[in-house]
């Protein structure tokens, strides 16, 4: 079922009478709470743009993921007391084997669903050049929607449980409500259990700060989803990667800006939902986004950006690898690994992969340059061998990847460029230079985007030539028209409409990024703070309006990007 949906609304609203009529009741109300959890997994008519709904039969995953680790957490447990240790204290190795069939049951499924079909198609191609008669085989599997959220969720569970940082949950009904809660059951936040379960225990309450914040929220997610996300989409984005090659240098320039500011909006937005529905329920989700095109560098973007995953990863992968305690080349290959798989948890396909690395060595750049040193020559050094690694990277990822036709010019702008970035005095001690790196971070996604968006290779390759040909850099009449502004300024009363129509789209997209470069927080802030002094009946009919503004502006529901992960 999607947010963005006139049947969202009235299943919002069935839920939360059943909720708070059984508030007092807990096994009822956690039991109507997961029923109806279930019932938003596989409900919804077929969107707009993307593919059917998701067959009924995938709930039984999810149930049997909710099942595994339930019972790994309680033989983990048995197993803790059976060594003297106290549940929810100190640490200890007990039940190592319930955590290992977790990891393998839950790693596995997710293994098969996201990765069997692309690790087929591996296969097979290099069987074929290897001379192998006759084609192999390709898997086609489904790929089941939020399985990538579920399991690393699930997951976290029973590690924790193994490390001795909870006890077990020993209700299999409040843990299933753990797992299944709807409002980030397909796209996050992705909760951890000490997090949520604490909550899911007590007798729930609402404030009437609850309300406020949940209804700005999710007024602003709708806002960000609906307009800077499908309608940008449906409108310029989508064309130009569809056909990199039929489109202008400029013209792909701004495609990329595009898509970066839809999959924060489409993203973020159905965070601010979930993060405001949750608040109807009494319950607190962790934010996900904090502005992440402000960042500094990629160590800081990824602490903006999808900050449960990032965090999810630091604790369960980063850490348990070492960290940086292991001196600095170790620490290098943890962050590498660790950007690796956020890259390729993404998704299973060679431009994943290819992202993946982008992040993983980029990772690895802004920890080797941004160590204090304090002699001259030393950081020019480093800055100058950096910069050197960089360029001749992008020299294999120009010819191997891209097979641009003049590829000598690329590494030659990656060295100069990396080697400026390797040289930046840090922004603590010189706060005026922050715009410069936030540029550079803010430009170096966008070009990541390429890989993230594009739906093969050789669509990557033909966005990156038709980027490079700086001879295109004009843009056709009407790319960014809004057809129904547009039919509204003929009206001769409304000519001045014109130029808002026939730029609109390219005007939202500046809107866009000047919001999220503006003064919102503050913003927000006294927005929230206004709430309560605005009768309910204003904003009944102000919420109303948006939602029937926005329902203008978009042809019908799109899913969410994250879906597809």
């Amino acid at each position: 079922m999607l947010f963005a949906s006139f049947d969202f609304l009235l299943f919002l609203v069935v839920v939360l009478a059943g909720y708070w009529a059984l508030a007092g009741r807990p096994v009822p109300r956690v039991a109507w709470c997961v029923a109806t959890s279930y019932f938003f997994y596989v409900a919804g008519p077929k969107p707009s743009v993307g593919p059917l709904p998701m067959p009924w039969y995938f709930l039984g995953l999810l149930i049997a993921s909710t099942l595994l680790d339930y019972g790994c957490g309680l033989g983990i447990e048995a197993a803790r007391r059976a060594r003297g240790l106290e549940p929810g204290a100190g640490t200890g190795r007990a039940g190592r084997a319930w955590l290992l069939v977790s990891l393998f049951g839950n790693l596995g499924l997710l293994g098969y669903f996201k990765y069997a079909g692309f690790f087929s198609e591996v296969v097979a191609d290099a069987a074929t050049l290897l001379g192998v008669e006759g084609r192999l085989p390709v898997l086609r599997v489904l790929l089941p929607v939020g399985i990538s959220f579920y399991t690393f969720q699930s997951l976290s569970y029973t590690i924790d449980v193994y490390r001795g940082r909870l006890p077990a949950e020993r209700s299999v009904l409040r843990y299933a409500q753990f797992v299944a809660f709807f409002p980030q059951l397909v796209a996050g936040p992705i909760v951890r259990a000490q997090e949520l379960l604490p909550q899911l225990a007590a007798r729930p309450r609402l404030r009437r700060e609850d309300v406020d914040v949940a209804l700005f929220r999710c007024a602003k997610g709708l806002a960000k989803k609906i307009l800077l996300g499908d309608f940008i989409a449906g409108s310029f984005a989508d064309s130009v990667f569809a056909a990199p090659a039929q489109y202008g240098s400029l013209e792909n320039l701004l495609a990329l800006y595009a898509f970066t500011l839809q999959i924060y909006a489409d993203f973020s937005g159905y965070s601010d939902i979930a993060i405001g529905v949750a608040r109807l329920f009494g319950l607190r989700l962790p934010e996900n986004f904090n502005r992440p095109y402000q960042a500094v560098d990629i160590a800081d973007f990824w602490r903006r950006w999808h900050i449960t995953l990032s965090s999810w990863l630091r604790d369960y992968v980063y850490y348990p690898l070492g960290g940086s305690r292991r001196g600095p080349v170790r620490t290098y290959v943890n962050l590498w690994v660790t950007l690796l798989l956020v890259g390729i948890w993404h998704g299973a396909s060679w431009n994943f992969v290819v992202y993946a690395l982008l992040q993983g060595f980029a990772m690895v750049f802004n920890r080797f340059v941004s160590r204090e040193i304090k002699s001259p020559l030393v950081k020019l050094t480093r800055a100058a061998a950096a910069a050197l690694a960089v360029g001749l990277g992008s020299e294999l990822l120009a010819f191997f990847v891209l097979k641009l036709p003049s590829f000598g010019q690329f590494g030659l702008v990656a060295f100069a460029l990396s080697f400026g970035v390797g040289l930046l005095p840090s922004v603590e001690r010189w706060p005026a230079l922050r715009p410069l790196p936030v540029l550079l971070t803010l430009h170096y996604c966008v070009f990541s985007r390429i890989f993230f968006r594009t739906e093969s290779l050789e669509a990557a390759r033909q966005m990156a030539r038709s980027l490079l040909d700086f001879s295109a850099l004009e843009v056709r009449s009407g790319l960014f028209r809004i057809e129904w502004l547009a039919a509204w300024a003929r009206v001769p009363a409304l000519g001045w409409a014109e130029p808002l129509a026939e730029w609109g789209v390219l005007l939202l997209m500046i809107g866009g990024f000047a919001a999220h470069y503006g003064p919102s927080r503050s913003i927000e802030h006294g927005t929230v703070r206004l709430l309560p002094r605005v009768p309910a009946l204003l904003v009944g009919v102000g919420f109303a309006a948006l939602l029937g503004a926005l329902s203008l502006v978009q042809a019908g529901p799109r899913p969410n990007i994250y879906f597809a992960f």
